[in-house]
């Protein structure tokens, strides 16, 4: 027992010298309680996102016409990323917090309405062009003879789809005029730390989702067009939940007429944002063109690829939503005060780092090792059937593999933005963009020509293991070639989509280490005591706690049936419940400080609920 008790306090002192964190954890914020509320926020934002996507599953499941409706959301979606969304964390806020602290409100809101008048013309002038040549854009993208040649879909393309992909695309190009204005109006109340009513606009729209289908499709009758106008519906609501807030904090007079155009075309301020923001809006349009290339592939596989991608892209993105995007919002407005202080800013971003790996790599094990269960709650209702949980599973533990690099690219790009600089990322972006093109169409070919790995890497290992001397080169130079011809030619199997999510985790693994180099190139702030060590003892934890998992879940996977729901919600619940012991046990044996933060504000909480309660 003595010498059992002396191995563990020897580990624990080994891992202890990571824990270069300061106790205070998050001191930053000056309302540590900020994080939690946004995650909350976001937390049941996610919830009602997965309502939303089992309420579409189960009216149309995997399905052709519903990778339709995917494909003719890209174009919306795209002018609303690359008009806005990409310039809001980029350029806006920081531009604002700035503008707020060193001017004054009057300017701060002089400044908003310029900006706003710029923005939401050039959304709707852009908006109407393509509502008018939408037809000939759709021929551009799927009515092309040759690009369909060469991703070979056309065999999938026919004339009700062209139809329907316009019709669809014309009635979302309501949404990114809407969501346009009210990102301006989220950017400005964040600029302020307004974060509760920010977040209630995401889920208002997401309620706006899940409503919509039940009335246009279930009760109406209108079939993929009622998912539509719900997009159309949900952005109003986007719009409409901040407006009391601001109307409180704003004092000047909202204007868009276009006789107030030529006063916002000469504000310097509105200038120097677009500056700002045209590094950020490039790295968005090579994003889009990944989304666009990665439709156009899906289109090449079997039906309802995309919408299987499409499903386990949503659920991979949960934590990412909740932790990277709280804990990225909340850090950039302290960023970006404290970007003349390399010693805080450099504080703040570490630890904002490691919280957010502290709090994702559970979240990822659970991914890794439940994700038919996760899938099969989520969405096995109705028209899902288990072909597409197959493939959406699928996708999933391949797209888990990305939660680690896009929480933290998030994290680093507010960096940047806090610093007001713009143009570094974009070369990371710029390497990033050939990697997942080219990996796509390479992992989607490889993913094509087997249904089950499990044979064939057991031949392999026992082809590698008996070749002796100059037959092991042999062996190699055969594998080597096969993996050649896999991923140069196409196959017929199902499970080739899984290449589109292999190679987005891929992707962002390779941008946050670009951009982590980039970053302490500016800003010497990465280190290895200070970020790498805790880093990688957080990650040995979240290992050893996948691997307890697998055990448990294959232990109850033989004992219970199934095929029904309860048996499902029994091992994701047990087996859920067994890794998060068994991670809490790591944290306190690996020393983790992050737990000991965790627990003293679980503490407090409780406290101050007993408190009310006297």
């Amino acid at each position: 027992m003595v010498k059992y008790k002396k191995f563990w306090y020897k580990l624990r002192r080994l891992f202890q010298s990571s824990n270069s964190i300061n106790r205070s954890m998050f001191d930053f914020l000056k309302k540590k309680d900020s994080v939690y509320v946004v995650m909350i926020l976001l937390l049941i934002t996610k919830i009602l996102g997965f309502l939303k996507l089992r309420t579409i599953a189960q009216l149309f499941g995997a399905t052709h016409e519903l990778d339709i409706f995917w494909a003719a959301f890209t174009i919306p979606d795209m002018l609303f990323m690359i008009v806005v969304a990409g310039s809001i964390n980029a350029a806006i806020i920081p531009i604002f917090s700035e503008i707020l602290h060193k001017k004054g409100q009057e300017a701060l809101d002089k400044f908003f309405n310029n900006l706003s008048i710029i923005i939401s013309w050039t959304v709707i002038i852009i908006a109407s062009i393509l509502f008018v040549f939408t037809p000939q854009l759709t021929g551009l993208i799927i009515g092309s003879e040759s690009i369909q040649n060469m991703l070979s879909f056309s065999n999938r393309i026919g004339v009700d789809d062209f139809n329907l992909f316009v019709n669809l695309t014309r009635i979302m190009m309501i949404s990114p005029v809407l969501l346009s204005i009210s990102t301006l109006l989220t950017g400005y109340l964040q600029s302020r730390k307004k974060f509760f009513i920010t977040s209630l606009s995401p889920l208002f729209y997401d309620l706006a989702m899940i409503l919509g289908p039940i009335i246009f499709v279930a009760y109406m009758k209108n079939g993929v067009y009622g998912i539509a106008w719900s997009a159309v519906l949900g952005s109003l609501a986007h719009f409409l939940v901040q407006i009391p807030t601001f109307k409180k904090y704003y004092k000047g007079k909202f204007s868009l007429s276009l006789s107030t155009f030529k006063n916002a075309i000469h504000d310097s301020q509105v200038w120097r944002t677009i500056k700002l923001a045209v590094p950020r809006t490039i790295s968005i349009v090579g994003e889009q063109i990944n989304v666009v290339v990665n439709t156009l592939i899906s289109f090449s596989l079997a039906p309802g690829a995309l919408s299987a991608y499409k499903f386990a892209l949503s659920l991979h993105m949960f934590p990412i939503n909740i932790i990277g995007s709280a804990i990225a919002q909340v850090s950039l407005p302290n960023l970006a005060e404290n970007c003349e202080d390399s010693k805080k800013f450099g504080e703040i971003l570490n630890k904002s780092i490691q919280f957010s790996l502290f709090l994702v790599l559970p979240i990822v094990s659970v991914f890794l090792i439940l994700r038919f269960p996760i899938v099969r709650l989520a969405y096995g209702t109705g028209a899902f059937d288990w072909r597409a949980t197959i493939i959406t599973a699928w996708c999933l533990v391949l797209l888990s593999l990305s939660i680690i690099g896009q929480t933290i690219t998030q994290i680093l790009l507010r960096a940047f933005y806090a610093i007001k600089e713009t143009w570094l990322p974009l070369l990371a972006v710029a390497i990033c963009i050939v990697i997942n093109i080219a990996l796509a169409f390479w992992f989607t070919n490889f993913f094509s020509h087997y249904y089950d790995w499990r044979p064939i890497v057991k031949q392999m290992t026992i082809q590698i293991s008996d070749a002796n001397g100059p037959e092991f080169f042999s062996v190699l130079h055969s594998f080597v070639k096969d993996i050649s011809t896999w991923c140069s030619v196409r196959g017929d199997s199902d499970m080739a989509v899984g290449g589109l999510s292999l190679s987005l985790s891929v992707t962002y693994f390779v941008e946050g280490i670009i951009l982590a180099i980039l970053l302490n190139k500016k800003i010497k702030i990465i280190s290895w005591k200070e970020t790498i060590q805790p880093a990688l003892v957080k990650f040995i934890n979240a290992g050893f706690m996948a691997l307890g998992m697998y055990f448990m879940y294959r232990l109850f996977d033989f004992q219970l049936d199934t095929s029904r729901t309860i048996s499902i919600i029994i091992l994701t619940v047990c087996t859920t419940l067994y890794g998060c012991i068994s991670y809490w046990i790591g944290c306190k044996v690996f020393g983790i400080q992050e737990l000991e933060y965790f627990e003293k504000y679980i503490s407090s909480l409780k406290n101050k609920v007993l408190h009310r309660k006297k």
